[in-house]
């Protein structure tokens, strides 16, 4: 059959412009990644100041976690958690650090479980992990699921490795993949964001009726 392409929506495509806006204002926010911290730095005594918001914080693995002292994150997954964290628009909810069996081969796999009120959002992410694919950053692919979790009026989505593509990666092949993506998926999500919203607007500019703007 023919793959028949959509009539451009100009009302949708507004919409995914303010949806992309939120996503490129994260930049801007200057505040802790982990909200609600309020613990003071060391180097400052500040309980605003960002000096030492990094995953290795010591009370980052619970300040992070909305049951810290019963639930921390796990430090192997904390730097993509904050890595989320600081994208704003993109909650984490659960996350695994990955685990072996007996044999020591994958049992479960690292990931981490989001909230995206928008269905461009998780597909930015994608993007992010397709660029990291194809720059061969990672070992093995990468990909976004829907995980129905709750109430599907606040969609979640998984961020994890595909397993059935026929890689065998070991625990620690995957956990060095979930720090690569945490030092580059803000920066990913943020250049497709900014593409993806110069081609809206593009789109919106050419179909406007003449004397409009």
């Amino acid at each position: 059959m023919r793959i028949e392409r959509l009539t451009p929506d100009m009302d949708l495509y507004r919409g995914y412009c303010e949806e992309l806006a939120r996503v490129l204002d994260s930049q801007n926010h200057l505040g802790r990644p982990c909200i609600g911290c309020d613990v003071p730095c060391g180097p400052h005594k500040s309980p605003d100041c960002t000096c030492a918001c990094t995953p290795n914080c010591k009370h980052a693995l619970l300040k992070m976690s909305s049951e810290g002292e019963r639930y921390p994150i796990e430090a192997g997954i904390a730097p993509l958690v904050q890595a989320f964290m600081r994208l704003r628009e993109f909650r984490p909810c659960w996350s695994c650090e990955g685990h072996e069996d007996k044999t020591g081969s994958v049992a479960r796999p690292p990931r981490v479980i989001f909230y995206a009120r928008s269905t461009l959002y998780p597909a930015l992410v994608a993007e992010a992990l397709t660029t990291l694919l194809f720059q061969k950053k990672v070992s093995c692919s990468w990909e976004v699921v829907v995980t129905p979790v709750g109430n599907m009026l606040d969609a979640t989505y998984t961020l994890q490795p595909n397993m059935s593509g026929g890689d065998d990666p070991t625990l620690s092949q995957l956990q060095a993949d979930a720090r690569v993506i945490a030092d580059h998926l803000q920066r990913e999500v943020l250049d497709a964001a900014r593409r993806y919203q110069a081609e809206l607007q593009t789109a919106l500019q050419t179909t406007a009726p003449q004397g409009t703007s």
